[in-house]
């Protein structure tokens, strides 16, 4: 793959990021993201609460697999850059305000390259995430998970090679 010459200018005043999860991004300016994956298994006896009132449940989870969300991500990459190209990257901003950024997430300002990310996310919830003001009374929770191979994950990255050019400019300024 060849990547071609490259010239970003991003002016802005405010970001605001309330919630980033999993294996999410924002990439601000010049940027390449190569090959991310992600993998997810979730089991839940009742699912997420947001500003909820649950009484009087029982929730069960039976997840006996004999193999499990197994996954197997193979990769093979190979990346290379035209002769002595000139990459010009320049970011003004403000403010920048992100609440919450969780697990492999990423906020990148600027020149970068995620190449090969991976993800991979397991979980067994009777009672799913809560978010909120939430109000649980008389909630019982049963989560059987027994698995012979449970959330195996092979994750193989081969031949990966990057090559840059040497003329980079990249300025990144926060205004007042």
């Amino acid at each position: 793959m060849k990547l071609p010459y490259q010239n970003a200018s991003v002016v802005f005043n405010k970001l605001v990021v309330n919630t980033v999860e999993d294996i999410s991004g924002i990439f601000i300016g010049t940027n390449q993201a190569i090959a991310w994956s992600n993998y997810r298994k979730s089991n839940q006896g009742f699912g997420s609460l947001k500003e909820s009132v649950l009484i009087n449940a029982v929730n069960v989870v039976n997840d006996q697999d004999l193999i499990d969300a197994s996954v197997k991500d193979v990769k093979n990459i190979t990346l290379a850059e035209e002769g002595q190209t000139l990459k010009q990257c320049a970011v003004d901003f403000e403010s920048i305000n992100a609440i919450s950024v969780l697990n492999g997430s990423a906020i990148d300002i600027g020149e970068n390259s995620q190449i090969a990310w991976s993800s991979s996310h397991k979980n067994n919830y009777g009672t799913g995430k809560s978010y909120g003001n939430n109000r649980l009374k008389q909630v019982a929770n049963q989560v059987i998970d027994n698995d012979v191979i449970d959330a195996h994950v092979e994750n193989i990255i081969q031949n990966s090679e990057y090559t840059g050019g040497e003329n980079q400019e990249i300025r990144v300024t926060q205004k007042k």
